[in-house]
């Protein structure tokens, strides 16, 4: 103990007469061991930290998919859920979820729109948390028995089922009823059902996320439309490869039984945590490996510091040697600086690490899932003290090995006037910068990729234009609305009146807007006078849209015409398909006239619609899904209640604009819910996973170029002031100073030009794995290595050019004088 205290004090001592070298270490680990906190927080957030259930390990998300090449959505069917149940050795319980929308009205009558989610018998029993009040009872989800009939033979067996009720979460609970403890039972208003609170939700129950409302639902078990999301717990010690085994024949039963539902069809299952991050988690991880080698880039920095400076010391530790000092205690001396300068680099890196994860949460990484509450828990700190512990270790490793590796003879001639001592630390010196260069070529090609990934997206055509347009949803329920017809002339006037304000270039009205998560249909399609091919059926989505919703869009309309006032409801059945319906089932064939009919399983006749035009591709689900067979419908001849408006402008003050389409949609009827949002903030919204990768990854291949700089200077600045006699003697013996420049400047490329060689080689190993996490990238983009390349190799130049050109303006008689 008394040893360490000593070589703590020496190294204090030892800081104290050189601070300038202390601050730029500390400096170096700071940014290195903070930038791989503050990732590995979110990772840790994002990937590690467990869900708020009991046993989340055990909990699976359930999707379907079908593979014979049909479109789907991927959802599930009470009956594909209801068979999982009890049928098993290793599902302990499934169910499903639906999303919908209602209007909620509040005590005032003020009307919101609000995600609402129907949920199978047993859904919050997966999860395992105790509800806070209340909850479902089984005869909430039995479907309410028909009325009786005239004088039934025997009176009913008991009370018809109780219709669908609601749970609430724990924050609407706080926020709206104040905590009531004796909410259960009393009735909760929406524009377009009465119903009654059944229970509040778990304090922390969160699926899906920011989830407020869940409703009973009431369906057959062996339904068969498609429109859950599954869950299921897997029972203590079951494995996710016994229970995938045991729902294969579960699905083969269930084709059997629906073969127009179910044929081809198999169940996909991954652990909920990973259905709840998406692609966020390989983001942060390729971000993370990013920040490893970026604290690796540190570490050798410092080391090459360390290592100039034991040059300096040479004497002094050759005196210590030869007056009786164990080598192992001078490696340990050696060793202790390095954790101590670690140490305090660690300190100030976790001061950056919350400083920069505040950063991130404040540019939009809390809108990401579980990244709305980033904490400093024992796991970041435990990683923290890692971090320390490894960067100390790297830091003295390489000076600790060439003291250990020289002899004492060695060492007392490698002084500042000795080129022969002083080389072997050049070559170590160089070996760390040719490392360095490396380095940064990996972390400028990884963000490089990244920047390459994000602008594929950015510049995907979307089929839409998103500028200048916004969108608000609208329902037209209650008394107001007594059939179709009235639905069909409240949108049209609605649209009419939105149209005549000034500032307004377009109006549109659509079932599904794009990157909106709505539930699409699953359709097939069977042209007329044909039949149905059971291999290779004709899967299609089907949108419901206005006339002149096109044009709102911005969607080109490539062939035929858009849909008009003589397409309503008791008129020939009209529809527009797009390209890839086109390109994918009619071959070449004209479009326009051709006849078809579309259904679920299977097409029905008496749907059958006259294709009257052609409109381009639009990216529906996300930018980097591919469009999908789908065509058009006209909303006057298939009238919704629910409408999603979408308004194009000249770019005016969208503030006023907003206020004056509220206006009009109050006075069409003031129970009607508006709440705006920007299409470009939509497809914004999107790609920020995207965007903090690339953000991040940019960042740090700058403070790589700045570190790699620093480094080949430093090694070239050491290996002049070596050799400054050198060059004076060959300057007073005729040496131009353009030939010094050059001599300088060799030594600088070299180091240079193999550096490049070994990171060109890594990255594109590394680049292979990378390229299948981002969009349309190549692991060998000769433009993305190029650019890594110049960018590096023109920093070098320029770092090694500062110490060329003062080797070229030595005074010779000056320095041999001094030598």
């Amino acid at each position: 103990m008394e040893t360490l205290l000593q070589d703590l004090r020496f190294a204090f001592r030892s800081f104290r007469r050189a601070p300038a070298f202390p601050l730029a270490a500390v400096a170096t680990l700071a940014l290195g061991i903070g930038a791989t906190t503050a990732i590995f927080s979110t990772l840790n957030a994002v990937l590690l930290k467990p869900l708020p259930y009991p046993q989340p390990e055990n909990l699976y998300n359930i999707r379907t998919a079908l593979t014979d090449g049909r479109v789907t959505t991927g959802m599930l069917s009470n009956g594909e859920i209801s068979r999982l149940n009890g049928t098993t050795t290793s599902i302990l319980r499934a169910a499903g979820l639906q999303e919908a929308t209602l209007t909620l009205l509040h005590e005032d009558g003020t009307p919101q729109h609000v995600k609402i989610y129907g949920v199978t018998e047993g859904f919050f029993e997966i999860f395992g948390l105790p509800m806070t009040l209340g909850g479902f009872r089984h005869d909430n989800f039995v479907r309410p028995a028909p009325p009786p009939q005239p004088a039934p033979a025997q009176p009913p067996a008991g009370p018809p089922p109780a219709p669908p009720v609601v749970v609430i979460s724990y924050r609407v609970w706080q926020d709206l009823y104040r905590g009531d403890p004796a909410i259960v039972g009393k009735p909760i208003r929406f524009a377009e059902v009465a119903t009654t609170i059944a229970g509040v939700a778990p304090r922390d129950f969160d699926t899906p996320h920011g989830g407020d409302f869940w409703f009973s639902q009431q369906l057959d078990k062996d339904d068969i439309n498609h429109f859950f999301d599954g869950y299921m717990r897997l029972k203590p010690g079951a494995t996710l490869q016994r229970a995938n085994a045991e729902m294969a024949p579960i699905m083969k039963g269930l084709e059997r039984d629906f073969p127009q539902a179910d044929l081809n069809r198999i169940y996909v299952t991954k652990p909920l945590v990973a259905s709840v991050v998406g692609d966020l988690g390989p983001i942060l991880i390729i971000v993370m490996s990013a920040t490893g080698l970026l604290l690796l880039l540190g570490c050798v920095n410092v080391a090459n510091l360390l290592l100039a400076r034991g040059a300096a010391r040479a004497r002094e530790m050759a005196v210590r040697v030869a007056i009786g000092a164990p080598r192992g205690r001078i490696v340990r001396q050696l060793l202790t600086e390095s954790v101590l300068l670690s140490t305090f680099g660690a300190a100030l890196g976790l001061a950056l690490a919350y400083a920069g994860v505040r950063a991130l949460l404040a540019l939009g990484a809390s809108k990401l899932p579980r990244l709305d509450a980033v904490t400093f828990d024992a796991r970041v700190l435990g990683f923290s003290v890692v971090a320390l512990v490894v960067s100390g270790l790297l830091v003295g490793f390489a000076p600790a090995l060439r003291l250990a590796a020289t002899d004492v003879r060695a060492l007392m001639n490698e002084t500042t006037r000795s080129a022969t001592g002083g080389r072997g630390t050049a070559r170590w010196l160089s070996a760390m910068t040719v490392v360095e260069i490396a380095l940064a070529i990996i972390l400028v090609a990884g963000a490089g990729w990244l920047v390459r990934g994000f602008a594929n997206l950015r510049g995907t055509d979307l089929g839409f234009t998103p500028e200048n347009r916004l969108i608000f949803d609208v329902s037209f329920l209650g008394p107001k609305y007594p059939n179709p017809a009235a639905v069909v002339t409240a949108s049209q006037t609605l649209r009419e009146r939105l149209a005549a304000l000034p500032g307004v270039t377009g109006v549109g009205a659509t079932s599904n807007f794009p990157f909106r998560n709505t539930l699409e249909g699953s359709l097939i399609a069977q042209f007329h006078g044909e039949t149905v091919d059971p291999a290779h059926p004709m899967g299609v989505r089907q949108r419901i849209v206005s006339p002149g919703y096109f044009q709102a869009t911005g969607t080109r309309l490539l062939q035929g015409r858009d849909f008009g006032p003589d397409d309503r409801q008791g008129t020939r059945p009209v529809a527009i398909v797009n390209r890839t319906f086109v390109k994918r089932y009619l071959k070449g064939h004209d479009p326009i006239g051709l006849q078809f009919s579309a259904g679920y399983p299977a097409p029905d006749p008496r749907n059958e619609v006259t294709v009257v035009g052609v409109v381009d591709d639009v990216r529906q689900k996300t930018v980097k899904d591919e469009p999908e067979p789908a065509f058009y419908s006209p909303l006057s001849q298939i009238p919704l209640r629910r409408q999603t408006m979408v308004v194009a402008t000249a770019g005016t003050d969208v503030a006023s604009l907003q206020s004056a389409i509220r206006a009009q949609v109050r006075q069409l009827d003031p129970q009607i819910a508006v709440e705006f949002e920007l299409v470009r903030d939509l497809v914004n919204g999107t790609l920020r996973r995207q965007q903090l990768g690339m953000t991040l990854m940019l960042i740090f291949g700058a403070v790589a170029i700045l570190l790699a700089a620093v480094g080949i200077y430093g090694v070239v600045a050491y290996a002049v002031s070596q050799r400054r006699g050198e060059m004076a003697t060959g300057l007073a013996l005729g040496a131009t100073p353009g030939s010094v420049f050059a001599l300088v400047m060799k030594q600088g490329a070299l180091l240079a030009l193999i550096g490049t060689g070994i990171g060109l080689l890594v990255a594109y190993l590394s680049g292979r794995i990378v390229a299948s996490q981002i969009y349309a990238i190549r692991a060998s983009d000769p433009v993305m290595l190029g650019a890594a390349i110049v960018l590096v190799a023109g920093i070098s130049a320029l770092a090694t050019m500062i110490p060329a050109w003062r080797a070229s303006r030595l005074a010779p008689s000056g320095v041999l004088h001094t030598e």
